[in-house]
């Protein structure tokens, strides 16, 4: 039986929480999930969801789990500290995590998710500041299993999404108002940059401007050409690979990309319809490279397309979470 697919935002419910709230800010790493089953072992039912949330990444010289999982049963959910994010995976009104499921999504939402209609919940700061608790569930074992493997990608984007948009936030205590308000009067963009990011080029012949956060190295680049096509999409990837390379050789000092390792889907950046580029990039007179993902934005008032490139080089270090710092960063883009 297939289910629909189904996402469901609800507000706080800590009147009716089977966990207390806590003032205690959540902890461990953006890439960290707790998974909440009836067991808290893998086996069974529970392999579906591990297997979707530990998505493998490839970046060429380096494949990595997309999140990292620690498990706990229902039972032990009452005694578990804060965590930045976490999933409740498990049958609706069955054992221990139904009653957990319940007590988070409420009897209404419940009545919904046996009646086939809701599956997936979200729920920010709940059951604390700072948390992210993703509910998945559905009215049998076979239904639940079809809502994992068909949702997969839906509930590592929902994770992902509240990762960025806490990161930045963060990031965002301490903000370079100065250098944004200098970008927003020379070029006609506006971005929020942290105070972590400095100013490392900015290039009239290209055009373009780098902002960087070294240590290990992230840059952010920001690039614009003229653009008079009548529209924008990935069937537009040889003129968008000859974009990239030419701002990768004049500003990341004779740069290249591989060409089999570049690939193109639709998608968005900000509020902003996008073509995302995905790729490795490798320098042509060294030997070193790591990933990058370019945003390309078409700007009909200007007949111009924007070019918000994210890179990093960062040997020894998971580039993932790297990337998902200079996405949070690169999502504040306007176009003024």
């Amino acid at each position: 039986m297939r289910c629909l697919k189904m996402l469901v935002f609800l507000p706080l419910l800590a009147a009716i929480s089977c966990v207390k709230g806590s003032s205690i800010s959540p902890v461990g790493s953006y890439s960290d999930i707790v998974l909440v089953t009836e067991t808290g072992k893998s086996g069974g039912l529970n392999d579906y969801i591990i297997r979707e949330l530990q998505h493998q990444l490839d970046y060429y010289s380096k494949m990595e789990i997309q999140f990292k999982l620690r498990m706990i049963s229902a039972e032990d959910l009452r005694d578990e500290p804060p965590t930045k994010n976490m999933v409740i995976f498990g049958v609706a009104r069955q054992g221990e995590i139904g009653r957990v499921i319940e007590g988070y999504i409420g009897t209404n939402a419940v009545r919904k998710v046996l009646e086939g209609t809701n599956h997936i919940f979200k729920k920010m700061n709940y059951p604390g500041p700072g948390q992210l608790t993703v509910i998945v569930t559905a009215s049998s074992p076979e239904n639940l299993r079809a809502v994992a493997v068909e949702n997969g990608a839906i509930i590592r984007d929902i994770i992902e999404e509240s990762n960025r948009e806490r990161l930045r936030a963060n990031l965002l205590l301490d903000e370079n108002t100065a250098l944004e308000d200098q970008l927003k009067a020379k070029y006609g963009f506006s971005l929020r940059v942290p105070s972590l990011y400095e100013l490392n080029q900015e290039k009239p012949d290209i055009p373009g401007i780098e902002l960087v956060r070294v240590q290990p190295h992230r840059g952010l680049t920001v690039s614009w050409k003229q653009w008079t096509r009548g529209s924008l999409s990935p069937a537009d990837s040889t003129i968008l690979y000859d974009l990239r390379g030419d701002l990768a050789w004049k500003m990341y000092d004779k740069d290249v990309m591989r060409k089999d390792l570049v690939f193109y889907h639709e998608g968005a950046l900000g509020p902003y319809t996008a073509v995302r580029m995905e790729g490795y990039w490798e320098n042509s007179e060294d030997l070193y490279g790591g990933p990058f993902v370019c945003f390309f934005i078409q700007d009909r008032i200007r007949a111009r397309i924007w070019m918000v490139d994210c890179l990093v080089y960062a040997p020894g270090f998971d580039k993932h979470t790297l990337l998902r710092e200079l996405i949070s960063v690169a999502e504040t883009f306007r176009i003024n």
